[in-house]
């Protein structure tokens, strides 16, 4: 997971990466155990913070489209192989910053399930250093 790869990094500038899933503990264990990850996993199959941050479903195209099927294969060149999907196949992902005063800093709602904003894009929404 690219996102791992980059953990020390994102830690030097203070943030610390909480993941957010539909699937149960178990299946969280398991999805943490297979990419060897160190972060925090929240089990949410309720969707509850899914809806309490707005997050968006795809249609069609935000499953099978051309930049979604480019994404795809990029991810399987690089060794990420699909599991089999569980949850909401169309609930569409989000990537937000949260000050320590649970001040919203940045949200990025994703348009397709191949969207997700690069960590250098994370880094640089967060405030100077006064």
């Amino acid at each position: 997971m690219q996102l791992h790869a980059e953990k020390n990094r994102m830690e030097e500038f203070g943030i610390t990466v909480i993941l957010v899933g539909m699937g149960s503990p178990k299946q969280a264990e398991a999805f943490r155990t297979d990419h060897k990850l160190t972060f925090v996993i929240i089990c949410d199959p309720r969707k509850r913070l899914y809806e309490a941050y707005g997050l968006h479903k795809a249609g069609i195209t935000g499953i099978v489209s051309p930049k979604t099927i480019i994404g795809g294969l990029r991810a399987l060149g690089r060794g990420h192989l699909p599991g089999l999907p569980s949850g909401d196949i169309f609930q569409l992902s989000g990537t937000f910053l949260i000050d320590k005063h649970m001040g919203l800093l940045y949200a990025h709602y994703a348009v397709n399930i191949a969207d997700h904003p690069s960590v250098d894009e994370i880094i640089g929404q967060l405030p100077p250093i006064q």
